[in-house]
């Protein structure tokens, strides 16, 4: 068998060290210190990446409509709520025209249910749930389809920016580098499913939520602040949205819009850079 690096020496530290990195990129869980020195609002647009884009369109109809079914199977209303749901339509359909991938498939169904969150998974498909317009625990404002813009602008980011396929396409790096270092020190090497996402679950409901790394969720707040602009709603909105995040950040469960978008006073401040920042451009 070839020597892959010239030495067995060397090539099993380098192993290990790749493999104690957390998966994103990024360290799990970091300091509000180690947040405010590490990222910066950036001020220009990403470029549209179409890329195999069929893998996110097959596999994000399968966890879609695995979802509604698990919805339905716990007898979870859905769309019942007619007025709702077309302002959603309304609201989905004016912003995809400035999405970066305009031709995504987005739909969207209203869920009678008390989580306080919305989803967009890979492929377009978006949940937004009751308990997000909950007046005391919810985060959105009804009357404001400022605000409903402002979470769905940022929901459909994280497809149109295709934040799962670069998720799944490091998965198989790990991979690979999981399989080198089976041979090199006789481990069981490989991957599964399971690493391929970082997810949050609600078994209870048998909800599946993406969770994103610091730096994806700044990117999707940028990208959705340009697109609802751009789709003509009020940027500023995205900014209270968040601060008020921030305000109310307490103890939620892991499935709330405060735990799946990991919310401090730097995510409005850099929003309000954004905000500048593209102003300037204009």
């Amino acid at each position: 068998m070839p020597k892959l690096f010239g030495s067995s020496a060397f090539f099993i530290p380098l192993v290990i060290a790749v493999l104690s990195i957390n998966t994103f990129g990024c360290v799990a869980n970091p300091s509000p210190e180690a947040i405010s020195s590490s990222s910066k609002p950036q001020s220009i647009r990403a470029k549209p990446n179409l890329t195999n884009l069929s893998w996110d369109l097959k596999t994000g109809e399968k966890i879609y409509d695995d979802q509604l079914e698990a919805l339905k199977n716990k007898k979870t209303r859905i769309d019942n709520d007619p007025e709702m749901v077309a302002r959603l339509n309304r609201i989905m359909n004016r912003l995809r025209p400035q999405t970066l991938i305009p031709d995504i498939p987005f739909q969207v169904h209203y869920v009678d249910h008390k989580t306080v969150n919305a989803v967009c998974y890979l492929g377009g498909g978006i949940l937004f749930f009751h308990g997000l317009f909950d007046p005391e625990k919810g985060l959105v404002d009804a009357k404001s389809d400022d605000e409903i813009a402002a979470v769905m602008g940022h929901e459909m980011a994280h497809a149109t920016l295709r934040h799962s396929y670069k998720s799944y396409r490091n998965s198989m790096v790990w991979s690979f580098f999981g399989n080198l270092a089976s041979i090199a020190i006789g481990a069981a090497g490989g991957t599964d499913w399971s690493r391929v996402f970082n997810t949050i679950f609600d078994i209870s409901s048998g909800l599946y939520f993406p969770s994103y790394s610091r730096s994806h969720e700044s990117q999707a707040d940028f990208e959705g602040m340009i697109t609802m602009m751009n789709a003509g709603y009020n940027p500023e909105k995205a900014i209270a949205l968040w601060q008020r995040a921030a305000d109310k950040k307490g103890q939620h469960d892991n499935t709330s819009i405060y735990a799946s978008h990991p919310s401090n006073g730097k995510r409005a401040h850099d929003l309000a850079v954004h905000l500048a920042n593209i102003r300037a451009r204009l």
